[in-house]
């Protein structure tokens, strides 16, 4: 699937970012943000990225996305199954 998404020429260039780079922080931007929203995980926003585990890692901390910490109950769930 293609999305164009079209950025007024005054706002790409306050962004400081080569126009070349937009793409990948566009999809960047919006699998971390689907992660944070429970959609994806940060597995596949690795894989999907093509990323290792520590880089996939650096990438969640320069969105602040820290790691979900889980309750008792959730890990107790999570090894029952």
């Amino acid at each position: 699937m293609e999305v164009i998404l079209e950025l007024p020429e005054q706002v790409a260039a306050s962004l400081g970012y080569p126009r070349e780079t937009l793409p990948r922080r566009a999809l960047e931007a919006f699998l971390v943000d689907e992660c944070a929203r429970g959609h994806l995980s940060r597995g596949k926003v690795a894989e999907l990225l093509n990323l290792s585990f520590t880089q996939a890692e650096a990438l969640f901390t320069s969105f602040r996305l820290p790691y979900p910490i889980k309750s008792s109950a959730e890990d107790a769930a999570d090894n029952a199954q």
